[in-house]
């Protein structure tokens, strides 16, 4: 009996899932309050899965099942798919926008998943990490839709551009000081407002989480490309 706790990451992140899809048919019925809170647990499942099963050694025990898929499957769904569902019928995108950010999102973080472990064997990314989800930022802050309809076409691109990126928790998850944790860090500092207040907490927090998320678009590349940054890829939890 006790060989099957070692099973608990991938019912984590099945569990994930399952909250993917009850946040779809939550935004199905037009409340997107519920939604943002499904898919707010989806990524706290998504910071906590993978740590776990590489603790207590879970593809070890379990080789016939793999983590990484289940974790992509679940990535796609519900840290990309659900949301830009939600950003689109919320009205986040300018009128007309919506469904074609939307498929866009999809088909760009589809692509780059496909490629993550080619990725990791070479120490750095190419091509900006498909983090739409970074879009609940401008719905909690309710910005005018020009914002995050312009942020979606510049992620859509650099997602499938030739920009090496380091490696960092923006990719997979890290929990370790340095500069490749700070968006675990910062999501963990945000997710109980985040969660409870939604649109209603203090900005001060969304602008901050904004801010580290697009200098890691914007000026990582750069310390990467000078040599500040080293391209390797050394998670250890």
């Amino acid at each position: 009996m006790t060989k099957y706790l070692y099973y608990a990451p991938h019912i984590l992140t099945l569990t994930g899932l399952a909250l993917a899809a009850l946040g779809a048919l939550a935004v199905i019925r037009g409340d997107y309050g519920s939604a943002a809170r499904l898919s707010l647990l989806v990524l706290l499942i998504d910071h906590i899965d993978g740590t776990l099963a590489r603790k207590i050694k879970s593809k070890e025990k379990f080789p016939g099942t793999s983590g990484e898929v289940l974790d992509i499957i679940t990535d796609l769904v519900g840290l990309t798919f659900v949301p830009m569902l939600l950003f689109r019928d919320s009205g986040l995108f300018l009128p007309q926008m919506g469904t074609i950010l939307m498929v866009a999102a999809v088909v760009a973080a589809s692509w780059k998943y496909s490629r993550k472990e080619g990725f990791l064997k070479k120490g750095y990314s190419v091509g900006a990490p498909p983090v739409f989800f970074s879009l609940f930022l401008f719905y909690f802050l309710q910005l005018p839709p020009v914002y995050p309809t312009f942020y979606c076409i510049v992620l859509v691109i650099l997602v499938l551009s030739p920009v090496r990126y380091p490696i960092t928790s923006m990719v997979t998850t890290h929990w370790k000081p340095g500069y490749k944790s700070v968006s675990n860090y910062l999501t963990a500092i945000i997710f109980v407002p985040a969660f409870i207040m939604l649109e209603k907490a203090p900005p001060v927090i969304y602008g901050v989480m904004l801010a580290a998320v697009l200098v890691q678009l914007f000026i990582y590349p750069i310390l990467l490309g000078i040599g500040v940054f080293k391209p390797i890829f050394d998670r250890k939890y």
